[in-house]
């Protein structure tokens, strides 16, 4: 089916959700149109992720209306959900790691089969293929899906929604971990099925999309819709002052500067993952900021899990000021002196069901100790907690609370507090600014910066290229595993950047 009938015009009306010391939505109204693309705008913990969630009926409201073309419709299952045409696309991954791609991308949809019993495995891998295909994603739908990086893996549930033939499209954040080139035919795809009369509500803090992107948008602040109406309309100044509910000055930031002779204080020398790195080799200085920028797949994510130990290298050596250091595991990454936020918050970075106060002081329980007890005093616990809290700006009314129930980007911040005073020497940041707000970015900036001011050294690994020319004095390229360029000083442009990731007559680069 083709045309304006293909989509469904979605509205909701005075949505009312509360948890405990928590308003989440207040009163709450959206209205995306079929045949458009609507944005969805607003800080961490503004009400974002609780009206998709009704929307897929994993939550119910309190109050207020859901209607689906005119007609008031209750949504309670994503089963109902799905029946309805809405397909998902969450910030959080919403996949089956032990099933492969073709799976996932059929996942809820019925696999085809052979007299009702057998999987025909060729037919799933056709349909999954036509999908993927359609997003150029390049990848085999035989493959098993831990065999992905997590932005391939994003791509693998944006299928399913295409092999779905979906009527209305949410997409949470999709373009995280995506390079400009990727985010480019995914706005393709998108417009595409615009023009067939889809509806598509697209919720990103990358305001740079949504101007790009959008026909429509809606900002959220406080539970509540504060603003509805067309893109061209509004500018990019106010957009940010209906997000953040003040004026703010977005200034130009200047790269971090390493203190000049300042000592190398980690050296990777030929590290190798087979499959994913091939002899890498580097140096991060006392005080520095070091950019990683790469495409999807290039090896970022697996060198940086090597250096700290999550995976472990077939060979390399890593030197911590001077002196290797033999690293195997992430117990040993830590007592070297690293640690390193992962690009997987939810599934590698916290434990959900734990409340802010564990997630946070897991890592250094031990310091928490009074005298010779064997246990952590929890008053301390709890006022190291709420300095946490207060230092990151995380909207959360108690340390108690399960860490679950916070906004993604909220989830991002905890996972981020429990490292800042772990005393280690080597931060590693991959993707720390995924699906956080304008406001909660510039805070990672800062904090990332204040830190190399303490002498720390941090890596900072992005898909955003821009964030890494306005942070770092010096950036590493890596493509197919391999370092391939080094660019140096405040003029790193971002088309130096892409140029690196794309060419193929770059050699690949001795240590730094």
């Amino acid at each position: 089916m083709t045309g304006p009938e293909k989509g469904l015009r979605i509205e909701a009306r005075g949505l009312v959700k509360r948890y405990p010391g928590v308003l989440a939505l207040d009163h709450a109204d959206l209205t995306v149109e079929a045949g458009s693309i609507h944005g969805l705008l607003g800080k961490n913990g503004a009400g974002k992720s609780t009206i998709i969630k009704v929307l897929a009926g994993v939550i119910a409201p309190d109050e207020g209306e859901i209607t689906v073309d005119g007609e008031v419709t209750q949504i309670h299952s994503p089963h109902a959900a799905g029946e309805l045409g809405f397909a998902f696309a969450h910030q959080e991954l919403t996949d089956v790691p032990n099933l492969t791609v073709a799976e996932n991308v059929l996942l809820g949809l019925g696999y085809p089969t052979a007299g009702g019993a057998f999987v025909r495995n060729r037919e799933m891998r056709r349909r999954a293929a036509v999908a993927l295909d359609r997003l150029e994603a390049g990848i085999d739908p035989g493959a098993p899906l831990t065999s992905l990086s997590i932005a391939e893996r994003r791509l693998v549930v944006i299928a399913r929604g295409l092999a779905a033939d979906a009527r209305f499209f949410v997409l949470d954040e999709p373009t995280a971990s995506l390079t400009d080139s990727e985010i480019e035919h995914l706005d393709r795809v998108l417009k595409t099925l615009r023009d067939e009369g889809v509806a598509i509500l697209y919720v990103s803090h990358r305001l740079d999309e949504i101007f790009t992107m959008t026909d429509t948008v809606t900002v959220m602040l406080d539970g509540a819709a504060v603003h509805h109406g067309k893109t061209a309309d509004i500018d990019k100044a106010k957009l940010i002052e209906l997000i953040t509910g003040s004026v703010i000055a977005v200034e130009k930031r200047v790269p971090h500067q390493t203190p000049p002779a300042a000592p190398t204080l980690l050296e990777a020398r030929g590290v190798t993952v087979p499959g994913k790195v091939e002899n890498v080799s580097f140096e991060l200085k006392e005080g520095e900021m070091l950019g990683l920028a790469g495409l999807v797949g290039a090896g970022r994510t697996e060198l940086m899990r090597a250096i700290f130990g999550a995976d472990r290298a077939a060979s390399g050596e890593i030197l911590m000021k001077g002196k290797a250091v033999r690293i195997r595991s992430p117990r040993d990454g830590l007592g070297a002196g690293i640690v390193l936020l992962p690009e997987d918050r939810k599934n590698q970075g916290g434990i959900l069901d734990f409340s802010v106060r564990k997630n946070m002081t897991l890592p250094s329980l031990s310091k928490f100790r009074r005298g010779g007890a064997p246990v952590p005093s929890q008053r301390r616990e709890r006022k190291a907690a709420r300095d946490l809290v207060e230092r990151l700006h995380i909207k959360v009314s108690d340390v108690e609370y399960p860490t679950r129930f916070l906004s993604g980007g909220n989830q991002q911040k905890v996972v981020l507090a429990k490292w800042l005073d772990s005393g280690a020497d080597v931060f590693i940041f991959d993707e720390p600014t995924q699906g956080i707000d304008v406001e909660g970015k510039e805070e990672v900036y800062q904090l990332m910066t204040a830190l190399a001011d303490e002498g720390k050294g941090v890596i900072f690994v992005s898909s955003e290229f821009n964030e890494l020319i306005g942070t770092c004095s010096r950036i590493l390229v890596m493509r197919e595993g391999e370092l391939v360029g080094q660019f140096d000083g405040v003029d790193i442009s971002e088309e130096e950047l892409v140029g690196a990731c794309y060419s193929h007559e770059a050699e690949p680069l001795a240590a730094s």
